[in-house]
């Protein structure tokens, strides 16, 4: 390397780096350029992968450049969002090995991993990547190379799962067969596919109630439960928030037994509970305006804020730090407030929430104690675990007004006293009926003819 006197590496390594983050900028205008001017920065455009787009058999060579592809192909994530979403289909001729990303949507039949060398681990930082076998819409085979395929879906054997990706073709059916299976597992399918493609991810999208709302089950896999929200979170959460815009189910209210499961650490229901729906009603004790900062986050969710709410629920009895409760606080992110709902740290309001499950919640007490619905004060400086739920809408069960007790309570006694005044009247009327009836009664027993008694004269 020739130096240049006063220019050290570090400079050098910065000044590409802000080159780089110059183009991916410029690809919120027009993604197409941006995405041919971040593969040749990133040195991994058309040309650099010759020797996969004109191989004839998998090799280390092609190897090689395959994880130099999958290493460098992911752009920070507020570029990446628009590049999906100006992504074309994967034409429906030759496949098109380009500088240009692509859409596949189909099923996924098959994973599996591709083990790598040592030389090869320690360029990539992992020991193997995975291989998707799709099968798109038109029938075609395509196999897209991903850092990680979602962990939802068993390796070496088939699976038939719906899914899509946005990737970088790199070549016409050419790609590595993972080897090595264990003894009781598939071998890889045949035929060889019609595109092999690098991916930075395949979205998964399960029949689920929030998989039909377009949620990314993918997302999950980064989330870590027992703390706060984190960068690794950011993903799913932001993905279901923008998810919930669409949802206008109403579902029956958790069981006692659900409930317990959801905000128990020791079940560890998430684990396969993760996006489930959950509803629960409760009082709300705090509710919390939060601002978004990204502007892509903003553009992604179409809105500036979201609300988070610290419902107090009815629980069986349970201890918790050696105390007997049977109420406690369950942690919702929602779109949307009702109009006129108080807010603050200090409320008391009904509501019910129908959101998804995305993780159990881990915080510090805060120095300001939240009061739960039996009065009691939460000790400050412990840590509480609870459940983080994403929804819609709070629906607030709004308590009547006083004027509209009031009016109720006019219209009550107005009843009351209507009902007394009818009776009264129906009690005369029916005595007044009684006493005709009597008089009507002794009349008819009466003799027709008297005869008195004669004097004698």
């Amino acid at each position: 390397m020739i130096g240049i006197p006063g220019i050290t590496p570090v400079f050098i390594v910065v000044v590409a780096l802000v080159a780089v983050g110059a183009e991916c900028a410029r690809g919120a205008a027009d993604p197409a350029a941006d995405v041919a001017a971040f593969l040749r920065q990133r040195g991994i455009d058309r040309e650099q992968r010759r020797d996969l787009e004109q191989a004839t058999a998998w090799g280390d060579d092609q190897q090689k450049l395959a994880i130099r592809v999958l290493a460098r192909l992911t752009p920070p994530i507020e570029v990446a969002t628009g590049w999906r979403t100006a992504a074309a289909d994967l034409p429906a001729e030759a496949p098109a090995i380009g500088d240009a990303l692509v859409r596949v949507r189909g099923r996924a039949t098959f994973v599996a991993p591709q083990q790598l060398t040592p030389d090869q681990q320690q360029l990539f930082g992992q020991p193997a990547f995975d291989v998707v076998r799709l099968v798109a819409a038109d029938g075609r085979g395509i196999d897209v190379l991903v850092k990680a395929a979602p962990k939802a879906w068993p390796r070496w054997q088939p699976i038939d799962e719906p899914a899509s990706v946005v990737g970088l073709p790199l070549s016409a059916g050419v790609g590595p067969t993972p080897t090595g299976a264990p003894a009781d597992a598939s071998a890889w399918p045949e035929p060889r596919p019609a595109v092999v493609m690098a991916a930075s991810g395949v979205a998964f999208e399960p029949a689920t109630p929030l998989g039909s709302l377009g949620m990314d089950y993918a997302l999950f896999d980064s989330v870590r439960d027992g703390g706060r929200l984190s960068a690794g979170d950011a993903g799913a959460f932001y993905a279901i928030l923008a998810a919930v815009a669409r949802d206008e189910g109403r579902r029956e209210p958790v069981s006692a037994d659900t409930l317990l499961a959801v905000i128990d650490p020791a079940r560890k229901w998430y684990a396969d509970h993760r996006g489930d729906p959950v509803t629960i009603t409760g009082i709300a004790r705090k509710a919390t305006r939060i601002e978004i900062d990204e502007p892509f986050r903003r553009e992604q969710l179409g809105t500036d804020h979201y609300w988070e709410l610290f419902v107090f629920v009815n629980t069986p009895l349970i201890r918790i730090d050696g105390q007997d409760q049977d109420t406690y606080p369950i942690v919702c992110c929602v779109r949307d407030l009702p109009p006129g709902m108080p807010t603050g740290d200090s409320i008391s309001e009904g509501v019910r929430v129908d959101g998804f499950a995305l993780k159990r919640y881990g915080y510090p007490l805060a120095d300001v104690s939240i009061i739960s619905s039996q009065g009691d004060r939460d000790e400050t400086g412990k840590r509480r675990e609870t459940a983080l739920l994403v929804a819609r809408r709070a629906e607030w069960r709004k308590p009547p007004s006083t004027a509209e007790t009031s009016d109720v309570l006019s219209w009550i006694f107005a009843g009351l006293g209507a009902a007394v005044a009818a009776a009264v009247i129906y009690a005369l009327w029916a005595s007044n009926r009684a006493a005709r009836r009597a008089d009507r009664q002794a009349r008819e027993a009466l003799p027709d003819r008297v005869d008195l008694p004669h004097d004698g004269t």
